[in-house]
């Protein structure tokens, strides 16, 4: 996702670095005490989202000082570079940030500007997120979840990649540096001390799509183009029960 290739203004490149690290990032720490809580009402999902919205906001403006690019095309694209991080049944999380950030700003949203977005979710409006037992939930016709666990946490896990320099910054922008939720990553070296992590991680794993485990997790009921979505279990591909166990009973031998 290259839209840029040359070092952009140092002025312009603090001016991010100073809004993700003193607002964004505090921000977010506050917020996801909330949402870890069920505590997040209605107004803190509105005011966090414009906060996010308005770091694409400072990085279209970069971009577009270095190479002229669409608002459009460059939110379209940093979804395709991110699709995969988090809930995979939204694959336009960025997008859908900036739209419910201007439904809540303006009365009406430019049908043109937001064409493929309303033909997938139908009209967005400020009603189009409700709160209901400490949670902010996303309903149209045909999708029904979590949003600030599938949309915003997934978003504010690409920004926290310890962005220091202007070339930090135009190697986020471009795509070559970000943060990320660290699902289907395992860092095991797979020998019998390594069972007991193994086992301990697979009975306490998330969910990929909105981060809580397994006797918290509500995607059961979240729905996403008609259909029932379930829990992705954050789970290596590699884990066998018995063998694990195995190794434990293993270890704990050869330790006696």
């Amino acid at each position: 996702m290259e839209v840029y290739t040359k070092k952009s203004d140092d002025n312009d490149a603090q001016y991010l670095l100073t809004y993700i690290n003193n607002v964004l990032i505090p921000s977010s720490n506050e917020f996801f005490i909330l949402l870890d809580d069920n505590k997040v009402l209605l107004h803190h999902a509105f005011s966090f989202n414009a906060i996010l919205a308005h770091a694409i906001d400072y990085m279209v403006f970069i971009a577009n000082k270095m190479s002229k690019v669409k608002r459009k095309d460059f939110i379209f694209n940093f979804d395709k570079q991110y699709s995969v991080d988090g809930c995979v049944h939204i694959n336009n999380k960025f997008r859908l940030l900036d739209a419910v950030n201007n439904s809540f700003k303006h009365v009406e949203l430019n049908p043109k500007r937001y064409s493929d977005l309303i033909e997938t979710y139908g009209d967005l409006t400020f009603h189009s997120l409700s709160a209901k037992d400490g949670k902010i939930f996303f309903e149209s016709p045909s999708h029904a979840f979590d949003y600030c666990r599938v949309v915003m946490r997934p978003i504010t896990a690409i920004f926290k990649c310890d962005l220091k320099t202007t070339n930090d910054v135009d190697d986020f922008i471009n795509g070559r540096v970000y943060g990320c939720t660290g699902y289907g990553y395992f860092d095991y070296d797979y020998e019998p001390h390594d069972a007991i992590d193994r086992m301990t991680d697979a009975c306490g794993s998330e969910c990929m799509d909105c981060g809580e485990g397994g006797d918290d997790c509500d995607c059961p009921n979240f729905i996403y183009d008609g259909k029932k979505a379930e829990f992705a279990e954050n789970l290596d591909p590699n884990f066998d029960f018995e063998d694990v166990m195995s190794k434990i009973s293993g270890t704990r031998e050869f330790s006696k």
